[in-house]
């Protein structure tokens, strides 16, 4: 009895040590270390998903000229518009960001785009102020569950040694997404009026005006892009989590999740910057297009476009070259990825004073590819700067709160609006304003870097030893 248990001990131990060698085989693999054989499939659903998602709630931007005729709307209330997305948006994920970690991000993603897809279309048929709020407000929460989800799925898909290229490449959707909002956005709002059939019914306007037809368009093609991504989408594997460490391979309840977030004071420095980051980004968004417009006497189809094709564009290879750069000074320096932050914000600081005192179209087109540079180096690391302070079962909870926190920059296209109608600032004015704010987003992220960052940190380089250091990094 004793020799037989002593062969089956030992054949037990030979077979674990085999399983052993495996999972270090596999581990060391190309696929292992850059991630699952489907990441790039997976990444262009979710891109397209983004894609979609971006073109919804910025078309406003490029329609608000006939819009606001039609609808007799002010600039202080075509603000709120804008807010009346960013609020419901953010606070939402209070609740719904936590959603993605723990259940199937493919489903979360696929209801949210179904959902946005439907607001946008029902803000075709509005007819005053108060029903596109309403719809603005439907659309925000609509929205609010997808970014998280993609967060997640791409912190999974990609490790540590890609993940800033891969999210470049995902961001590659957002400017393509301004790109087609602006230029068919426009092309719809300056498009005569279509009288309708079911008037009669009470249904909808009398007529239908371009910036109605382009919400219906891009709201039903919205309808079909969710469906086809639900049903070819493969949930990926959750990946670095650990049992008995931090929130374990399960993840926690809500409340010990979020905590684990907001106890990060890198967290909390990289949210301040996202917020200035937030003030920049919607006022440029919302008002450079109708400062074309007003300023310049373009059409809304070539303010649009003019808006968007030189700094979108070249936002792609900000994107591609900051995610790069990132990910090969991430593996040698703490603040690598912060750097190339610091480095696209700075670029910001002169560009937006240009962009809003230039009269120059040349040379506001050369500023507007300086602007995209810097904005692809940030967004390139923005994800990727919070999952190496963050415990990886909270990924998408850190995401969804970088949001939450954002919606005190909600407010800045009303008080740009406010500020224009009664004349104490031009448009011009308020855009190269900017500039300091962007000032601040440098200023923060340099203190972070320099401070409690070191203390934070849990990404890739706790892994080796010694550790490189800059300066600022011992």
């Amino acid at each position: 009895m004793g020799p037989t248990l002593g062969v089956i001990d030992c054949q037990v131990r030979l077979c674990s040590a085999a399983r052993s060698m495996n999972v270090e085989q596999l581990s060391d693999s190309p696929q292992s270390e850059h991630g699952p054989s489907n990441r790039w499939w997976i990444l262009s659903l979710v891109a397209l998903a983004y894609f979609v998602l971006i073109q919804h709630r910025s078309l406003l931007f490029y329609v608000q000229e006939p819009l606001s005729k039609e609808l007799s709307l002010t600039k202080t209330q075509l603000g709120t518009l804008d807010m009346a997305f960013l609020i419901p948006y953010s606070i939402a994920q209070l609740f719904v960001a936590y959603l993605s970690d723990r259940l199937q991000r493919r489903r979360v993603l696929a209801c949210s785009l179904l959902a946005s897809s439907v607001a946008l279309a029902a803000m075709g048929f509005s007819n005053g102020l108060y029903s596109l709020m309403g719809w603005r407000i439907v659309l925000g929460f609509s929205q609010s569950a997808s970014v998280p989800a993609i967060a997640g799925v791409m912190a999974d898909c990609f490790s540590s040694k890609n993940r800033s290229t891969a999210i470049g490449v995902y961001n590659l959707s957002l400017n393509l997404a301004f790109i087609t909002a602006g230029k068919y956005g426009g092309l719809f709002a300056d498009l005569p009026s279509m009288s309708l059939p079911f008037q009669s019914l009470g249904i909808g306007p009398a007529e239908l005006s371009g910036w109605r037809l382009a919400m219906l368009s891009f709201g039903v093609l919205g309808g079909i892009a969710a469906l086809g991504i639900f049903a070819v989408m493969d949930e990926p594997e959750r990946t670095e989590r650990q049992e008995q460490k931090g929130l374990g391979a399960e993840g926690a309840a809500l409340h010990v999740t979020v905590g684990s977030v907001l106890k990060i004071r890198s967290f909390w420095m990289l949210a301040i910057a996202f917020v200035f980051f937030c003030v920049v980004l919607n006022a440029h968004d919302m008002w450079l297009p109708r400062y074309y417009v007003e300023e310049f006497g373009m059409t809304n189809e070539a303010a649009g476009q003019f808006a968007t094709i030189w700094s979108k564009t070249t936002t792609i290879v900000g994107l591609l070259l900051g995610g790069f750069l990132a990910d090969r000074l991430a593996r040698r320096w703490r603040t690598g990825r912060i750097l190339v932050q610091v480095l696209g914000i700075a670029i910001w600081v002169p560009a937006l004073y240009m962009l809003g005192s230039v009269t120059s179209l040349n040379l506001l087109a050369g500023v507007m590819v300086a602007y995209g540079l810097g904005f692809g180096f940030y967004v390139a690391n923005l994800w990727t700067t919070t999952f190496d302070v963050i415990d990886p079962a909270a990924r998408s909870t850190a995401i969804g709160y970088l949001n939450v926190i954002g919606i005190a920059a909600a407010p800045t296209t009303t008080v740009i609006g406010y500020l224009v109608d009664e004349k104490i600032l031009s448009l011009g004015q308020a855009i190269s304003g900017l500039s300091l704010v962007a000032g601040g987003i440098v200023a923060v992220l340099a203190v972070n870097a320099m401070t409690v960052l070191r203390s934070d940190y849990r990404g890739p380089l706790l892994e080796t030893s010694p550790v490189p250091a800059l300066p600022d990094d011992s």
